[in-house]
């Protein structure tokens, strides 16, 4: 019998549900569809599956919070921890390890949660926490919202729980509407076909060619 970890894992592999096929609802740019390929030969493309498959791999089998290895590997592949002060890691990997066999965190509720740490509104962190515990929900990636989107991450002075939850409800809502588009789909059909054995989600595999086409 599988564990619920390994569940949770194998989850990953199946249908996406999100929007209904439609046309991308977007100001930004448009992927350029002559350079999927190229970013999908990348080296980087691999290296990042390559981290991909041992944070996800690893998250259910060590604990967390105090698994330096882990942790090292995990500000590798989410690159926005490692700027964090070593306070607010410690935290951070002490949430995650309570967190991490939930069925469902919401953003608000790590936003505020992270908030307790250093008073401000960390949207990549909570994003992080809540793509951790359900891998269907998108990290927040201020490259990919701003590129795509027209959607900019508003200044700690500027920021609210309202506010921040509202972008990133949006954020995830316009990343599903372009995975279930003609676009969205053909993008998720190059990735299958270049790493047909990847455990990893539809929106993260849309996710991965639009951060490294923009970078």
């Amino acid at each position: 019998m599988l564990t619920r970890a390994e569940r949770k894992i194998r989850s990953f592999r199946q249908p996406v549900c999100g929007a209904e096929e439609t046309t991308m609802i977007t100001e930004g740019k448009m992927v350029d569809f002559t350079r999927v390929k190229d970013i999908l030969e990348m080296p980087m493309t691999a290296d990042v599956l390559r981290r991909y498959k041992y944070v996800f791999g690893t998250l259910y089998n060590t604990d967390v919070s105090d698994d330096y290895t882990f942790q090292t590997a995990f500000c590798d592949f989410f690159r926005p921890i490692q700027g964090f002060s070593e306070k607010f890691k410690t935290k951070f990997f002490r949430y995650l390890e309570d967190m991490k066999d939930m069925d469902s965190v919401s953003f608000r509720d790590a936003l505020e949660k992270l908030y307790e740490i250093e008073n401000k509104h960390e949207m990549a962190a909570a994003s992080i926490l809540v793509n951790c515990v359900n891998p269907r929900n998108p990290a927040w990636n201020k490259i990919i919202a701003s590129a795509y989107f027209g959607m900019d991450e508003p200044s700690q002075e500027e920021a609210s729980p309202e506010k921040c939850s509202k972008l990133y409800e949006d954020f995830s809502d316009q990343l599903y509407v372009y995975m279930n588009s003609p676009e969205g789909s053909s993008l998720i059909r190059a990735f299958d076909l270049k790493f047909p054995n990847a455990e990893i989600s539809n929106v993260s595999k849309v996710a991965i060619i639009l951060w490294q086409g923009e970078i």
